[in-house]
């Protein structure tokens, strides 16, 4: 149950609300303002199904006589931090108009991607444990892992080309807009150096 827990809310839900975040904000899709409440739903839903996980893990950890796994167990500690801080920080989400903003999101992007790192790493240390019969739990979230992977490129690829497209569609629209040009006449339709040109712009 602690592996379950963990699996599907750290491993899981949070990555899918980073997805979320990052290729349905603006670009390349942009649904304004669902994809907010998708991605809070579900790194509130990962937090607490991770912080019930981490709690068991906890129970399990003090109960254990015999048996202590140290770097599984601060890992875990950090983690359950880390992301308490980051729930913390939507409740003090700075406006948008707020000189503060900027640095709100890079603590807010840095600290969950670290965390992108940590929960893998902290999860196939879980699954260590529990050798030998841990073969089905790694292929397991080896699976999920791949399927985040896929759909991660996929978006990528479609950001790039989405980008690129509308790059080259905006350089083909200046270079077929038409440029205006000054002409300076006198009052008789000729150019004069002595007299008082007037302009006349023209489209080329």
């Amino acid at each position: 149950i602690h592996g379950i827990l963990n699996i599907i809310g750290w491993g899981t839900l949070l990555p899918i609300g980073v997805i979320v975040a990052r290729y349905f904000k603006q670009f390349p899709i942009k649904l304004d303002p669902c994809w907010y409440y998708f991605h809070y739903s579900c790194q509130v839903v990962g937090y607490i199904l991770g912080t019930a996980g981490w709690g068991l893990g906890l129970f399990l950890g003090h109960e254990s006589k015999y048996y202590t796994f140290h770097s599984h167990r601060v890992l875990g500690i950090c983690i359950f931090g880390f992301t308490t801080l980051q729930i913390l920080a939507f409740q003090f989400k700075p406006t948008q108009e707020d000189e503060y903003r900027k640095h709100w999101n890079v603590y807010h992007h840095f600290l969950g991607y670290a965390l992108l790192v940590m929960i893998p790493v902290n999860i196939y240390k879980g699954i260590k444990l529990l050798k030998p019969d841990n073969i089905t739990w790694k292929w397991t979230y080896n699976g999920i892992l791949v399927l985040l992977g896929v759909v991660v490129l996929a978006f990528e690829i479609v950001t790039w080309a989405v980008f690129l497209y509308k790059k080259c569609c905006k350089k083909t629209v200046e270079e077929s807009s038409p440029r205006r040009v000054e002409i300076e006449e006198d009052s008789k339709g000729q150019t004069n150096e002595g007299s008082s040109p007037r302009k006349i712009e023209v489209q080329e």
